[in-house]
């Protein structure tokens, strides 16, 4: 990744960025996705963070749907860079929606700090209806919260999932993780062929993350049990033995 300095304009806007030197063309911070509650603040960190000079890296020469140009973003002095995504992920202000694929190792840390502590959209008191993090029944603890809700109720909205994965079943074009003892009832991950060869290979690759804590973005479909079919493969992540 190669990094350039330059000016960022003042934001009006979380999802456009601008910077002279691009000629008008606008950018927007890749790998994260921002939250209606929270755009307020995050506006306002964006703003504080523009006065700096920064150094940004283009993460790709094609432009989104929308014309913009996905980017990193990084301030401060050489020996104490502040990555803007890495920021705003830590303090629980954007969600991480990984769809690059560089190392995502940073940033999965910067949420996962914010998970933990309980930061900005993870507060237990941050919404009505906590759109994003549920959990599995028997999981709850994963998350050191006791009053998540729970992912059989989370059906068409999309969230964050922790849960141990118990077992594994193979079909020739998918594999099902499966997170209870009832396939049918408990929660349950879909991963398609062409992903699953380009996460482990082989299938049965798969069968050496029973036991281990995974955890997983997506939409909640009801397939007799809530199931998450996966779009990403940036989109889970497995945690190291």
């Amino acid at each position: 990744m190669s990094w350039s300095a330059y000016q960022v304009l003042p934001p009006v806007a979380v999802d456009q960025l601008f910077a002279p030197d691009f000629a008008n063309q606008p950018l927007r911070l890749s790998d994260v996705a921002f939250v209606p509650q929270f755009e307020a603040a995050a506006v306002n960190w964006l703003k504080k963070a523009s006065h700096e000079p920064v150094e940004i890296a283009k993460i790709t020469a094609k432009a989104d749907y929308l014309g913009r140009l996905p980017v990193r973003i990084r301030s401060g002095s050489p020996n104490s860079f502040l990555i803007w995504q890495e920021v705003l992920l830590s303090k629980g202000l954007v969600l991480l929606m990984p769809e690059t694929s560089g190392d995502m190792a940073r940033l999965i840390a910067a949420e996962d700090t914010a998970i933990s502590n309980g930061l900005g959209m993870w507060r237990d008191d941050a919404m009505d209806e906590p759109p994003y993090v549920v959990a599995v029944a028997s999981d709850k603890t994963l998350w050191g919260r006791s009053n998540l809700a729970d992912v059989k109720d989370a059906i068409g909205r999309f969230v964050v999932v922790d849960a141990v994965l118990v077992s594994v079943e193979h079909q020739e074009w998918r594999s099902y993780l499966n997170f209870g003892l009832d396939w049918r009832r408990d929660f349950t991950i879909a991963i398609g062929s062409d992903l699953r060869d380009v996460l482990v290979g082989y299938k049965e690759a798969l069968d050496d993350w029973i036991g281990r804590k995974v955890r997983v973005r997506g939409v909640i479909e009801n397939r007799g049990g809530p199931y998450i079919a996966l779009r990403n493969i940036n989109w889970l992540c497995v945690e190291a033995q």
